[in-house]
């Protein structure tokens, strides 16, 4: 597996219902990707912070490097220009059978200290209302992000990370 994200911050003025039409119009493009597990279009619009952050999670190199090298691609380049991929490796996978009524993300992302003995990562919280956890890392930068899924804002987690819309899923 493969986890893969760009970030794309817009300016505080920017418009979401742009973008909201945006992923409307092609959302469902992506449903049935070869090699995609999911695609989670990410949101975050508040007045000092916009930005557009799709999420994917891949089943193999496969389906990301058609997504990226055969034209899908293309739409973000024309759009919004040159993007930087973030990619990690999938430690931890958990979804529930009721993970496709996700309607918002956690995102918490911290740097990995350095040790002499590596041990298991770990999601940094528990949290029984999500409906699905995903944690990734990157051993080139050593940092993890955790995303956690939840049908309503979860309000226990605030100021913990960053909270996005999820508007929508594709499997």
């Amino acid at each position: 597996m493969i986890g893969m994200q760009y970030n794309i911050t817009l300016p505080n003025d920017y418009d979401m219902k742009i973008i909201r039409k945006r992923i409307q119009h092609n959302g469902a493009k992506t449903d049935g990707f070869p090699d995609l597990l999911f695609k989670a279009y990410l949101l975050m619009d508040y007045p000092q912070r916009k930005e557009y952050a799709p999420l994917y999670l891949w089943k193999s190199n496969e389906g990301m490097n058609q997504f990226i090298f055969n034209g899908f691609y293309d739409n973000i380049l024309h759009s919004f220009g040159w993007q930087q991929i973030n990619i990690a490796i999938p430690y931890k996978v958990e979804l529930s059978n009721t993970f496709t009524k996700a309607k918002y993300v956690l995102v918490i992302e911290q740097e990995m200290p350095q040790v002499f003995d590596m041990n298991q990562l770990d999601f940094p919280y528990s949290d029984p209302h999500c409906l699905g956890r995903v944690l990734v890392y990157n051993p080139d930068k050593w940092r993890y992000v955790a995303f956690y899924f939840y049908q309503a804002i979860p309000e226990t987690m605030e100021g913990k990370g960053s909270i996005y819309e999820l508007v929508h899923l594709s499997m």
